[in-house]
């Protein structure tokens, strides 16, 4: 009878371990929205963020929405929104319905009919439209007043490629739209130093780009390289390396798993990373008054595609956020899921996201493709996270997507 009881406790047992281990690897069905943890020591400010829903939203510390910014324009959506120093938004502008389901996820990639710059009672005071080039991405205003933005257009380069090319670029607009600056990826191809092999691969079109959930919106040209974000160093970086001298730029190149740092005089690359990071988004340098000035910050998303990796580099099943001394390109800090004493998969977005480092030194986190923002200690303990609660349920898959998202002063929002 005892031996009976025991095999009986025996099996109950190893059933549960089972089951519990099955339950580690798999996923709730309902998540909760909303703010979800909120600790002391959380940087104080609201953060700003485009949701899919087609308005941009500033959230405070208590999880409460302190101010909704539909567009201004008629039949169209805020897409991709950012603070400006003036207390001004900077946000590119969605046609209507392009946020919604799969399609919407991709929003971001496929370009957008403008970029406007408008007060925080909704008025227009500037706006870009390219009659030549898609604006996609990235936007940033400079010290000088002018906007940088991340662009392509079609070109037909047959040394490069038998396919036609959407060829990445950048251009500043001053305030009356006009164009002061342009770079084309296309006339600097050689300074990749790509091998022959990946040579090869841009030449044949390695198999005409990805077609499934999370792909980019089809485009006439060959999406070869993907350029999805821009940055200029900024004054306060501190470094006199002259690679890396106020106002050169540095970009990201996702199907390429590449930095690259362009030279603004000479318009040269003049530093990259090439396989540090996979299918990484929004690199910028650190100004004065956060932790880590002169060094990197960027979110290494940790997957891009085989279909769009002429490299064919290895994908990563979880995301980590990199501070990376530019001078010899060490890792100064990492943040992975494990620093929170998490399962180092349970922090993963796959494409879009962002980190940016706060003045008390703790790092705030969007987790894109999962619409999850967190903030963390340096040490990786989570003392806020928000899960959004605005997606786009328009289409058949809903998209609760966050491009990227930035947090502000509380002096800066006029409520």
């Amino acid at each position: 009878m005892k031996i009976r009881a025991f095999s009986r406790r025996l099996v109950f047992g190893a059933t549960t371990l089972s089951l519990a281990v099955v339950a580690a690897f798999s996923y709730p069905s309902v998540f909760q929205l909303g703010l979800t943890i909120s600790k002391p020591g959380v940087q104080p400010g609201y953060v700003i963020f485009g949701a899919p829903d087609g308005n941009a939203y500033a959230i405070g510390t208590q999880g409460k929405v302190a101010k909704k910014w539909p567009s201004p324009e008629p039949n169209t959506e805020m897409g991709y929104t950012r603070p400006l120093a003036n207390g001004n938004l900077l946000a590119r502008i969605q046609p209507s319905k392009s946020l919604s389901g799969a399609a919407g996820a991709r929003a971001e990639a496929a370009g957008a009919e403008s970029v406007i710059e408008m007060t925080q009672d909704g008025r227009v005071v500037w706006k870009y439209a390219d009659p030549v080039r898609s604006l996609h991405h990235d936007e940033e205003r400079l010290a000088n007043g002018n906007t940088l933005l991340v662009c392509s257009k079609d070109l037909d380069i047959p040394a490069i490629s038998r396919k036609l090319l959407r060829d990445d670029c950048l251009i500043e607009v001053d305030s009356k739209g006009k164009i002061v600056w342009e770079w084309q990826t296309a006339d600097h191809f050689d300074e990749f130093e790509f091998p022959k092999e990946v040579k090869a691969e841009i030449m044949n079109g390695y198999g005409g780009g990805r077609t499934g959930f999370g792909a980019p919106p089809p485009t006439k040209g060959f999406d070869y390289l993907h350029m999805n974000a821009a940055s200029p160093i900024p004054e306060t970086a501190g470094l006199t390396d002259p690679r890396f001298k106020a106002g050169n730029v540095i970009v990201s190149y996702r199907y390429i798993n590449t930095l690259a740092v362009v030279d603004r005089d000479t318009k040269k690359i003049v530093w990259k990373t090439v396989n540090l990071t996979i299918g990484q988004h929004n690199p910028h340098f650190l100004p004065a008054g956060v932790p880590g000035t002169g060094h990197l910050l960027v979110f290494d998303n940790g997957n891009v595609d085989v279909e769009t990796n002429p490299r064919h580099a290895s994908s990563r099943p979880n995301s980590r956020v990199l501070e990376i001394n530019p001078l010899d390109m060490s890792i100064a800090w990492e943040y992975t899921a494990d620093k929170s004493n998490r399962p180092i998969w349970s922090f993963f977005s796959h494409y879009i996201s962002g980190a940016e480092r706060q003045p008390n030194g703790n790092t705030l986190i969007c987790e894109g493709s999962n619409g999850r923002i967190f903030e963390v200690t340096p040490s990786g303990e989570i003392v806020w996270e928000y899960v959004n609660p605005f997606p786009n349920t328009s289409g058949r898959i809903p998209n609760s997507t966050i491009f990227r998202a930035t947090k502000v002063a509380e002096s800066w929002l006029k409520l």
